[in-house]
Parts: structure tokens; sequence; C-alpha cells
């Protein structure tokens, strides 16, 4: 699933692209996504001028005129792309945009897990998808002291804890497994049971590893694209997501693959014990671009 520096890559491009353009029609595939995409939303934004793309979390957030803002979640497989002339047909497409200049932006979801609403933006806070979301590590950078205090008490797993939007909004699982290993914190331990140091570690890891992801357009295993349908680069800068049993970069020892909330996790045991937090990776950074 895209996650934060993914969904970040794709504001930018769309920011940089459809900014200021009007909406003249809109064709959808009648196909549903996580929820079914409203018959009448082509006759409810035509003519509308897109003044805005903002993100939250994971969420793409399209201001339009007139009080409008399309959410949009990519989902699984989900991607934008552009095109100043359309293509001939593509699968998977269910939104297709037509603006007044000729060029069009198009909605490609293969596994149809993606999102695509129409809200208005003065109550756009009150959707159920954002009101739940915890606060953007990158629009509001985080405090080791205030994840802390947040933390008192939590008996989750600190990897599990960093996956739950609702406390913050756009970690996922690659990127919670190379934070974890940079700031040398075991992917099991409790997320209460952090000392204040170790959660400064997390916090300055969680602001530089998404920004050095974002840098690089985030990370391409299969399906993720720009808008321009191009990967990410920054998958070559892992230094334990998906690696399972080979070396780790840092001491040697053996990458290990656990599985945590249903989802796979990454770690060096010697890098990230269970009894203590070790020294930040310098080397990590040196080959990331920090």
């Amino acid at each position: 699933m895209p996650e934060l520096p993914e969904v970040e890559t794709v504001r930018r491009n769309l920011e940089a692209t459809v900014l200021g353009r009007t909406i003249q029609s809109v064709r959808l595939s009648g196909k549903k996504l996580r929820d079914p995409i409203s018959r009448n939303l082509g006759t409810r934004i035509r003519n509308r001028r897109i003044e805005s793309v903002s993100r939250h979390g994971k969420f793409l957030l399209i201001d339009l005129d007139e009080d409008q803002t399309l959410i949009s979640h990519l989902g699984m497989s989900g991607r934008w792309l552009f095109y100043d002339e359309p293509p001939g047909p593509l699968p998977h497409v269910h939104v297709r945009i037509a603006f007044a200049d000729g060029t069009e932006l198009w909605f490609q979801d293969p596994r149809r897990f993606g999102l695509l609403r129409l809200v208005s933006t003065s109550r756009r806070s009150r959707d159920p998808a954002l009101s739940k979301l915890g606060p953007d590590p990158i629009a509001t950078p985080l405090r080791g002291n205030w994840l802390f205090e947040r933390a008192r008490g939590a008996r989750v797993a600190i990897k599990s804890y960093l996956l739950d939007q609702s406390r913050v909004a756009g970690i996922g699982n690659i990127y919670a497994s190379e934070i974890l290993h940079r700031a040398g914190v075991s992917p099991r331990r409790p997320a209460g049971a952090l000392t204040a140091r170790e959660w400064d570690a997390v916090a300055d890891e969680i602001a530089r590893v998404l920004g050095e992801a974002i840098d690089r357009m985030g990370t391409t295993f299969s399906m993720y694209r720009t808008l321009w349908n191009e990967p990410g680069t920054y998958g070559d800068q892992l230094l334990v997501y998906d690696r399972a049993g080979e070396p780790c970069r840092r001491c040697g020892g053996t990458i290990r693959r656990i599985v945590q909330s249903q989802r796979s996790t990454f770690y060096c045991p010697r890098c990230q014990s269970l009894r203590r937090r070790r020294p930040a990776l310098s080397i990590a950074r040196g080959q990331s671009g920090a």
C-alpha cells in the first residue's frame, strides 16, 4: 500500500500539474471501489476549478472552488495518471477527469481498494475517514516527549503502535520497520515501555526516513507509480524491509521477518535488542543520503 512518501509524491505531482485547471467532464467505470463512487460525481464537479491539493496521512485532498473537496485514497493499487493527450483504453481505469484544455487525469486501481469521495470543503474535517486520523508527521513534526507522554501505559508493540493511523497518520509497514531499525528499537517492545530518550530517537527517524523517501519519490515494489507512471527509487536505500535472511548493514547479523498485526515486520535482533536501545545507525544515514 502506498504510504506517506508515495502519497506526498503524488500530491506534489498533482499540485504541479492540475492546479488551476477546470473540469469539463467525468467518466466513471461504474464499478465499486472501497466505497461506491457517487453516480452524479460528474454533474457535481463539472465546470469546477482545482484550487489546491493537500494531504493528511495517506489521504489526498483535492480542493475545488464552490466549497468542494475530492477525498482520494490510493488503497493497495490505486494511482493517478496525467495525460496531455489521452492514450487508448487502459484496464482498471475507474475515473477519467477531462479538463477544458484537453488534458486528462485518470484514476486506475486494479484491486479496487481505493477511495474517491466528494465532500464539502468547510466540513471535510468531519468526514468519517479524516476525523479519526492522528497528526501528520510531515505537516506537524513530532517531538519525542509528546510521543512519550501519549504512549504512557500502551501495551501494544511499538511497530503496531506506529501503524495505528489514529495515533500517527501516514506511516505504514515499510517505513515503520525502517524507522525502528534506525532508531535501534525492537519492533516487539511495548510502546509504553520505551524511554523518553528512545522516543526522541524514534521521532528523529520518523522525520528523517520519511523525508529521505519523499526526496526519492517513495518506494516501488510492484504497483505504485508517480503521476507520469514512474517508480519510486527509495527501495535501494531500505536497510531491513524485505531483506529477511540478508546481513544487517550495520552489524552483519541476519535480518529477520516476523508477523505483527497480520503484517510483516523486518528487523535486526542484534541492533534492535528487546532489552536496551542501541546507538543510532550512522551508517544508514550515509547510505540514505542524509
